[in-house]
């Protein structure tokens, strides 16, 4: 099956954080498009009229249909609250989903899912909330996806109007709880365990669970983490592919699902480029020795063995190994630093997205750098060096550099020293340059 996506507003496609031109902040691609609409089969009351909707009256036949009705965003409104329920089952901010599930929501609070509605976008949506509120939702249907964290929804006739049900600190906290499992206030979720689907009976809290194996499925992480056939594809690949990478890798036909990784044993972690032991448990780095034009070798070879995607696997990051040659002394000679990028880069020219370089790594493949160790050479020390938010650190400094409004300058502040915090060792070891 292919994952489809509706699509946002042309002026609205941002690239995560959008992107800034001439003409002032603009979104050039939006990270999430829409699956769908409607909120699916209709669910029946729970037996005993208690107004309590039993937990397993919804059913999904095939993954397609899940994807296309659980996955309409944004997700629409819950509607009134069971008359039953009490104001906490009645709640969609996560604290209090917290208060029954605490492992989940000590987890949730460590991750970008949680800083989904970030200082970085937060500072470019604060444009265009008087003049282009449509751009803002069409970022929002990834970053704070349910109806209720958007300050303005749209009326019978299309117009968007003031949303009753606006809480704007459940949309500061980006991509919540409910956002993946709750629907008309029904709770959703994965197998048990044991992997049987057994629902909660009526009477546990919230009307209890109903479960499905999609819960498992990559194709639940698509939606915002792969782009639609149609969209920017500069030198013929998506933008964002993270999906179809893992589709073409060996972990799919081995049936290894995003969350096999990224959520082990069911924890809400999303650990990824910014982790890195993460980073580190995906990739092999090994030393080589080998003979070439100038006389013998030492070199970094990166395999790509675990991560089930290109390594990165989007644009924004970028992976440096670095060779430096030390004297007897292991001191750096001079001239002696070679360096190797690894990171798709692409820009916008004139509406266009334009490849510039490509030199990720494909699942199981690899990338190799070797320097010459004649003359003075001693030792060789490599590094690798991880720079999750490269991308995003250029893109705040040329904001920065513009004239902004004052809340926005001080967001976009705080999202460019968070970047510039960001990067990270995965590999430091000096070796002696003959072995």
């Amino acid at each position: 099956m292919s994952v489809r996506r509706r699509r946002t507003s042309a002026g609205a496609r941002s690239l995560a954080a959008g992107l800034f031109s001439a003409q002032g902040l603009v979104a050039a691609l939006a990270l999430a498009g829409c699956s769908g609409s409607g909120d699916g089969p209709a669910v029946s009351a729970s037996a005993d009229g208690s107004g309590v909707r039993a937990a397993d009256t919804r059913s999904f036949r095939a993954i397609g249909e899940f994807v296309e009705s659980y996955w309409a965003r944004p997700i629409p409104p819950q509607g009134p609250a069971p008359e039953a329920f009490s104001p906490l089952e009645a709640s969609l901010r996560p604290s209090d989903c917290g208060t029954c599930h605490p492992v989940q929501y000590a987890d949730w609070q460590t991750t970008l899912h949680a800083g989904a509605y970030s200082p970085g976008l937060a500072g470019q949506l604060v444009n265009w909330e008087e003049g282009s509120f449509q751009s803002v939702r069409d970022c929002l249907v990834c970053h704070a996806p349910l109806s209720e964290q958007s300050a303005l929804v749209p009326a019978d006739g299309g117009a968007l109007v003031a949303n009753p049900d606006y809480d704007p600190e459940l949309r500061d906290h980006g991509l919540v709880c409910a956002a993946c499992h709750v629907r008309g206030w029904r709770r959703y979720g994965p197998p048990r365990r044991d992997g049987s689907l057994d629902p909660s009976p009526p009477e546990s809290p919230h009307g209890g669970v109903t479960r499905t194996e999609f819960f498992e499925d990559s194709r639940f992480c698509a939606g915002c983490h792969q782009f639609e056939e149609g969209w920017p594809a500069p030198n013929g690949k998506l933008l964002e592919n993270t999906y179809n990478e893992w589709r073409d890798s060996r972990h799919a036909t081995e049936g290894t699902p995003c969350q096999g990784c990224h959520m082990p044993d069911r924890r809400h972690v999303w650990r990824g480029i910014h982790e890195p032991e993460m980073v580190r448990s995906g990739v092999t780095i090994e030393w080589t020795q080998g003979t070439g034009s100038q006389g013998d070798e030492v070199g970094l070879r990166l395999t790509n063995t675990g991560t089930g995607h290109h390594f990165p696997t989007y644009v924004t990051p970028e992976v440096v190994v670095q060779l430096q040659l030390l004297d007897g002394e292991r001191r750096p000679l001079e001239g002696g630093l070679k360096e190797l990028l690894i990171a798709r880069k692409a820009e916008l020219r004139g509406g266009v997205w334009v490849e510039l370089a490509d030199t990720r790594i494909p699942a199981d493949s690899s990338v190799s750098l070797s320097v010459p160790v004649n003359g003075d050479v001693r030792w060789v020390r490599g590094n690798v060096v991880v720079r999750p938010d490269a991308f995003y650190r250029r893109f705040f400094e040329s904001l920065l550099a513009s004239a902004l409004r004052d809340t926005s300058r001080a967001l976009l502040q705080r999202a460019h020293d968070v970047s510039v915090r960001s990067p990270f060792l995965i590999f430091e070891e000096t070796v002696p340059a003959r072995r």
